[in-house]
C-alpha cells in the first residue's frame, strides 16, 4: 500500500516525545490541503474569524487560550461534515507597529520618522513587517492551528483597505462621521488622540493642592470665616477662595471657578471674579449643579481645555477654552513663564511658586486614578484638538436589540449584561489618529498656493483622489486600527466584493474572545455587522476567561509572571498544552495558571500512549511501523462479555454527553469527559479486564474490540489533541492516501451498543472491587497479595449472588481475590473488615493477611493522635477572637481541617472494632 503519510514512530516506548511527532504531522496535514475550504462544495458551511493578532506579537499564554478553543471547534464541526473554515488575519496594529519600527530607526540608524518622511517611514515599516510580521502566525502553526492559511488576510492589505475606505465613505454619507474640536484622550509620547477604550485609569498615590485663589475684591460677609463670638473683634473682609486640585499645573488654563448653587458657603460669591494665582487673570464664579459640595473645599476650578468634566461646564457656560499644552505635553505660550516645561516640571515649580507667594494653603496625601495610555504607558492628558467621530448611538440601537433578540447568544449569557451596559451608555468614537501607519483618511483637502490644505475651500471625502482637476491632499491623519478590525466578519470575506466566501460563510458561527475587548471589537463587530450587511457577524459569542497567575494577578512583564506558551510547548508538548488550557477553560472564569499545571496534560498524552502499547504490542506491522492486519469485530454486541459490553455503553454515553456540552460551547466539560472515560473507564477497568497475563498473547478478537474503543475515543481526542491522536490513528489500521484523524467522521451515538441494565451491574462490580481495594489499602495489604473475600447481597437476591459470583474472574484480576463467596444475608466472617456498597456488603478476613495485633496497636496509636489534632483545631475554632479576626480563608481552612480529622477517625474507629476480641 502506498500513501505520502510519514512513517510512525516504532517501538513501544513509556515515555510519549511529542518533539519526534509534532511537525511531521502538521507539514502533512498542511500539504495534503486539509485546512483548506471548498467554496464550490454544498456541504454544511462553519466558520470562525480568528481575532487578528497584532503584527508586532508573539503568542502568549491567552492566544493559546483561544487559539486552543478555536481549533478545536474547527476540526470538531470538520470531523462533523462541515465545510469548516478558520479564516486567520493578521492586523497592523497602528501605535504598537509605528513604535516598534520608530525604536528600532532611532537604535540603529538614530533616525526619527521625521528623517525619513511619511512615505519612505511606511515603506520601513512594510520592510519590518515582512520580515517580522507573520512570526505569531508561525507560532500559531506550532501550536497547531488548522486554520486556512491560503486565505490568510492582513488589515493593510489593499482589499482590506478598500473596504475600510468604502465604509468611511458611506458612514460619512449618512451623517453618521463628522470632525470636530473636541476634547479628546491624547498620548502626549505618541502624540496621537486614543478612544476611551484604549486609556487604563490607574490607582496611583498623588496629592491634593489646596490653593488660595485671591478675591479680585475683597468681601466684607465673610461666611468662610466662623463668626465672632461676643466680645471678639469682627472678622478681617474675606481675600481668597481655597480650591482643591489634583493637577496644579492646569489652573494656567483656568476660565472659572464652579460652586453647587445650593452651597451656601459661597452663595453670596456667584457671579464675582477670583485671580489666578501666578498668571493675573481674572475668571467668574459660577454655579453649577456637577458641584460635588462634600469634595475638597467644595469650590472647583474649571479648566475645558483639560478636563472632561470641565470641558462640559465649559459649553453650558460658554466659558474661554484656554489650552495650555503642547501635543508633546509641555506647557505652551499660554502659560506665561511656565512656556516650554514639561507638564511634571511646571507642577513642582508652580507649587514652589504658589508657596512662595503665601497662596498654598495646605497638601494632603490622595489616592486617584490617573487615565494612562494603554499604547505607551503615559499619561493621558485631555486635550482640545479637531479630530473626527463616528456617531455611535445610531449604530447601537439595532446592535442591542439583536442581542435582547436571540439573534445573537452570549456564552456565557451574563456577558450580555455588559454588552448591555456599555452599548446603552455608548459615546460617541473618535478614529483619527495622529500617526503615518495606518489607513489614511479618505478626506481630500482643496490646496492654497503653498500646496498647503485650505480650510476655506472645503475637503472631499472619497475613496480616491477626486479626479476633477484641482489641487488636492489627503488628510495626514490615518483611523483608529478598531476602524479596520471592526469589518473584519465581512471584509475578510472579500467585502465590498459579492465573493462566493462572503455568500458561503457569513455570519460566522461563534466568535471566540476574552472579555477583554467585548467593548474594544465584539460590540463594533456587532454594530458595523448591521449597519453594513443588515446581518449579525456571528451568531455565538464565546466568551473566555482571562490567564491569570497562580496567586490571581495579572501577568506582565514587570511582575515576570508571565508564562510563555511556546516553552510550555517545548517542553509538555503541543498537545499538553493546548488540552490542559482547554480543561481549564470554564465559560467566563479566569484561569489561575501555573507551569506545573499542564504536567497533567503531559501525564495524559503519556497515558494515551502507554494505553496502545498494552494491545499494540500484539499487532504485526511494517516497516513504516504500521499495521499490517485490519482487526474487525465479529462478535455482537449481545455476544460480547460483560466489561465489553459496558465500554461500549460507556463510550456512547461520553459522545452523547459531549455533544451536549457542544451545543452550549462548554469545551473545558468535553475535555473532561473524554478525559474520565478514556483514562478511568478504558484504561483503569477495561484494558486491565481484557489484557492476557504476562507471557500470552492477546486473541484477535479482544484486539479487535480495543482498537474499535481506541479508534473512536482517538476520534473524540482529536480536536483537543491533534497530533498524538494523528500519530496513533496511524499504527491501527491499514490507511489509504488521505485516511487521517483529522479527515475522520466524528463519533456518533450507537443506541445499539448501549445496554442501561448490563452497565449498571457492571459498575456495581467495580463498586466492590474498589470496596475491596480500599481494604487492601487501609490496611497495608499490598494490592498484589492474593486474599478471600465475601459478597452479601439482599436477603432472597440469588439471582444477583449467580451473577456477581458468574465474574469472579474480574475480582481475581483486579483485587486478587481469589477465593470469592457470595450468597444472600452472608454471615460476617471473624476478624473481618467490612465495606458497604449500595445494598451490599463485602467482607474480608484480615487473619492470615495481618499481624492482628500490631494493627490494633497502629490504629489505637493513629485514633489517639488524630483526636489530640482534633482537640486543637476545635480549640482554635472555638476562640472567638481567631474566627472574627482571620481572614475568612484561614477559617475556611480551619474548618475543613475538623470535617476531615471527624471523618478519618470514624474510619479508624470502624476499622479498631473490626479486629476487637479476635486473637491472632
Amino acid at each position: 500500500m502506498s500513501h505520502d503519510a510519514p512513517p510512525v514512530s516504532s517501538g513501544t516506548s513509556t515515555a510519549y516525545d511529542p518533539s519526534a511527532i509534532e511537525s511531521k504531522w502538521y507539514d502533512y496535514w498542511e500539504r495534503r490541503g486539509f485546512f483548506e475550504v471548498d467554496v464550490t462544495d454544498d456541504r454544511q458551511p462553519h466558520c470562525i474569524i480568528m481575532p487578528p493578532p497584532n503584527v508586532t506579537g508573539r503568542l502568549h499564554i491567552g492566544h493559546a487560550l483561544q487559539d486552543s478553543i478555536q481549533d478545536a471547534l474547527t476540526r470538531i464541526r470538520r470531523m462533523q461534515g462541515y465545510e469548516s473554515l478558520w479564516m486567520p488575519g493578521l492586523d497592523h496594529a497602528g501605535i504598537a507597529t509605528q513604535n516598534v519600527v520608530e525604536q528600532k530607526l532611532a537604535e540603529e540608524e538614530e533616525l526619527t520618522r521625521h528623517d525619513l518622511g511619511r512615505d519612505a517611514f511606511v515603506e520601513r515599516v512594510y520592510d519590518w513587517k515582512e520580515e517580522y510580521g507573520d512570526i505569531i502566525l508561525q507560532q500559531k502553526r506550532t501550536l497547531g492551528d488548522s486554520c486556512d492559511w491560503d486565505r490568510q488576510y492582513f488589515t493593510m492589505d489593499e482589499d482590506f483597505s478598500r473596504a475600510v475606505q468604502e465604509v468611511f465613505v458611506q458612514l460619512y454619507e449618512d451623517g453618521l462621521i463628522y470632525r470636530g474640536d473636541y476634547l479628546v484622550n491624547w498620548d502626549p509620547k505618541n502624540e496621537t488622540a486614543l478612544s476611551d477604550e484604549e486609556v487604563d485609569n490607574v490607582d496611583r498615590q498623588g496629592h491634593l493642592w489646596y490653593i488660595r485663589y485671591p478675591l479680585a475684591e475683597p468681601v466684607g460677609d465673610n461666611t468662610l470665616i466662623e463668626e465672632a463670638a461676643d466680645g471678639e473683634e469682627t472678622p478681617e473682609p474675606m481675600q481668597y477662595l481655597t480650591i482643591a486640585t489634583t493637577r496644579p499645573e492646569t489652573m494656567l488654563g483656568d476660565s472659572a471657578v464652579a460652586v453647587n448653587p445650593d452651597d451656601e458657603r459661597y452663595a453670596h460669591l456667584i457671579g464675582r471674579k477670583v485671580v489666578v494665582p501666578l498668571i493675573g487673570r481674572e475668571i467668574p464664579i459660577i454655579a453649577d449643579d456637577y458641584i460635588d459640595s462634600e469634595f475638597g473645599t467644595g469650590a472647583l476650578k474649571v479648566t475645558p481645555a483639560h478636563d472632561e468634566n470641565d470641558f462640559e461646564i465649559g459649553q453650558k457656560h460658554e466659558l474661554e477654552t484656554i489650552n495650555v499644552m503642547t501635543t508633546t505635553g509641555k506647557i505652551n505660550a499660554n502659560g506665561g513663564a511656565y512656556e516650554g516645561l514639561d507638564r511634571f516640571d511646571a507642577r513642582d515649580k508652580i507649587v514652589d511658586d504658589l508657596k512662595a507667594e503665601g497662596l498654598l494653603e495646605k497638601v494632603e496625601d490622595y489616592e486617584n486614578k490617573v487615565p494612562v495610555s494603554s499604547r505607551s504607558g503615559a499619561v493621558i492628558e485631555p486635550l482640545i484638538s479637531r479630530q473626527w467621530f463616528v456617531k455611535m448611538e445610531p449604530l447601537a440601537e439595532p446592535a442591542i436589540e439583536a442581542v435582547r433578540e436571540g439573534e445573537i447568544d452570549f456564552y456565557p449569557k451574563r456577558w450580555a449584561n455588559e454588552y448591555f451596559r456599555w452599548m446603552e451608555n455608548i459615546r460617541d468614537w473618535c478614529i483619527s489618529r495622529q500617526l503615518w501607519w495606518g489607513h489614511q483618511i479618505p478626506v481630500w483637502y482643496y490646496t492654497d498656493e503653498n500646496g498647503d490644505p485650505d480650510p476655506e475651500r472645503g475637503y472631499v471625502v472619497s475613496v480616491d483622489r477626486p479626479d476633477n482637476g484641482e489641487e488636492m491632499v489627503q488628510d495626514e491623519d490615518v483611523l483608529d486600527t478598531w476602524f479596520s478590525s471592526w469589518l473584519a466578519p465581512f471584509a475578510s470575506l472579500g467585502w465590498p466584493e459579492e465573493t462566493d466566501e462572503l455568500e458561503m460563510f457569513y455570519p460566522s458561527d461563534v466568535l471566540v474572545s476574552g472579555y477583554d475587548i467585548l467593548f474594544f471589537w465584539i460590540a463594533r463587530m456587532i454594530m458595523a455587522g448591521y449597519y453594513v450587511m443588515d446581518e449579525p457577524p456571528f451568531t455565538n459569542v464565546f466568551i473566555t476567561g482571562m490567564v491569570k497567575d497562580e496567586q490571581g494577578r495579572w501577568m506582565s512583564k514587570s511582575l515576570g509572571n508571565g508564562i510563555d506558551p511556546l516553552e510550555m510547548v517545548d517542553q509538555y508538548g503541543a498537545d499538553a498544552t493546548r488540552f490542559t488550557l482547554t480543561m481549564l477553560c470554564a465559560q467566563g472564569q479566569d484561569i489561575k495558571l501555573a507551569p506545573s499545571k499542564f504536567e497533567m496534560g503531559r501525564n495524559f498524552a503519556n497515558k494515551i500512549w502507554n494505553a496502545f502499547n498494552v494491545f499494540g504490542q500484539f499487532m504485526e506491522t511494517d516497516e513504516d511501523g504500521r499495521p499490517v492486519k485490519d482487526y474487525q469485530r465479529e462478535r455482537s454486541f449481545e455476544e460480547l462479555e460483560l466489561v465489553e459490553q459496558w465500554m461500549l455503553h460507556r463510550l456512547n454515553a461520553a459522545i452523547e454527553d459531549m455533544e451536549g456540552s457542544l451545543e452550549r460551547y462548554r469545551l473545558n466539560e468535553m475535555a473532561q469527559r473524554v478525559y474520565d472515560v478514556f483514562w478511568r473507564d478504558y484504561c483503569d477497568w477495561f484494558l486491565e479486564l481484557i489484557k492476557p497475563p504476562y507471557g500470552e498473547e492477546m486473541p484477535e478478537e479482544k484486539i479487535a474490540i480495543a482498537v474499535e474503543i481506541y479508534e473512536a475515543l482517538l476520534k473524540l481526542l482529536h480536536p483537543f489533541m491533534p497530533f498524538i491522536t494523528e500519530e496513533l490513528w496511524w499504527r491501527l489500521r491499514p490507511r489509504e492516501n488521505g485516511d487521517a484523524c483529522i479527515a475522520a467522521e466524528w463519533p456518533s451515538i450507537d443506541r445499539d451498543s448501549m445496554d442501561e441494565e448490563r452497565a449498571e451491574t457492571f459498575t456495581l462490580i467495580q463498586d466492590l472491587i474498589s470496596g475491596i481495594r480500599g481494604v487492601k489499602s487501609d490496611y497495608g495489604v499490598g494490592q498484589g497479595k492474593e486474599i478471600a473475600a465475601t459478597i452479601s447481597v439482599p436477603r432472597r437476591n440469588t439471582e444477583l449472588a449467580e451473577t456477581l459470583a458468574s465474574y469472579s474472574t474480574y475480582f481475581e484480576t483486579l483485587a486478587g481475590v481469589t477465593d470469592l463467596t457470595v450468597k444472600p444475608r452472608a454471615e460476617k466472617p471473624a476478624a473481618s473488615a467490612s465495606v458497604v456498597v449500595g445494598r451490599c456488603e463485602v467482607f474480608v478476613p484480615l487473619a492470615g493477611m495481618i499481624d492482628l495485633d500490631q494493627e490494633r496497636e497502629r490504629l489505637q496509636r493513629e485514633i489517639e493522635q488524630k483526636e489530640g489534632f482534633l482537640q486543637g483545631v476545635e480549640k482554635k475554632l472555638n476562640n472567638p477572637q481567631f474566627v472574627s479576626k482571620a481572614p475568612d480563608e484561614v477559617v475556611d481552612r480551619e474548618r475543613q481541617k475538623k470535617e476531615d480529622a471527624v471523618a478519618e477517625l470514624e474510619r479508624l474507629r470502624s476499622n479498631l472494632s473490626d479486629l476487637a476480641d479476635v486473637s491472632q
